[in-house]
């Protein structure tokens, strides 16, 4: 009867989330056009525009990454794609403010990791984070949050 009751007050503790801790997160948003950009009759540019949201991770080589699933952005869940990152620097875009180029380097013990999101729609009760990262680890949930700000890169214009 005691390793019953043991065994019941051990099972939620290793059921628990785990926190994961990369080195550094950024948070990226660029709008994307294929081909030609929406416009009205005045030639004013449409609101109605696809917006791409990704991440990189830097990490440290020494760790094994989990198999991330979920996003939760500013309200909205998202889908989650791993896309390998084989150079130890990427150039992802300028800035849209100043214009100024982005360039993520990674260093001798680190790797990038990077990560697209798919919009699957709003949740009911928002986080008070406005990025949160679900994912697997070993077999145990893990999540990274974070409050940093989301940056915004200039359009491109995809063939």
């Amino acid at each position: 009867m005691m390793k019953v009751f043991l065994f019941a007050l051990l099972l939620p503790m290793c059921s628990v989330q785990q926190e994961y801790h990369p080195e550094k997160i950024w948070l990226f948003s660029k709008v994307e056009y294929t081909g030609n950009i929406p416009a009205d009759r005045n030639g004013k540019h449409l609101q109605n525009r696809p917006v791409k949201l990704f991440c990189y991770l830097k990490v440290s080589k020494k760790i094994k990454a989990p198999d991330w699933q979920t996003a939760l952005i500013y309200g909205n869940q998202y889908s989650v794609e791993v896309m390998p990152v084989t150079e130890d620097s990427v150039a992802v875009g300028t800035l849209k403010d100043s214009q100024s180029a982005v360039t993520i380097k990674a260093d001798s013990g680190s790797k990038l990791v990077q990560l697209v999101f798919t919009l699957q729609g709003k949740i009911e009760k928002p986080e008070a984070w406005q990025f949160i990262l679900n994912g697997t680890l070993n077999g145990k949930s893990v999540y990274i949050r974070s409050n940093e700000p989301m940056v915004e890169l200039s359009p491109d214009m995809m063939p």
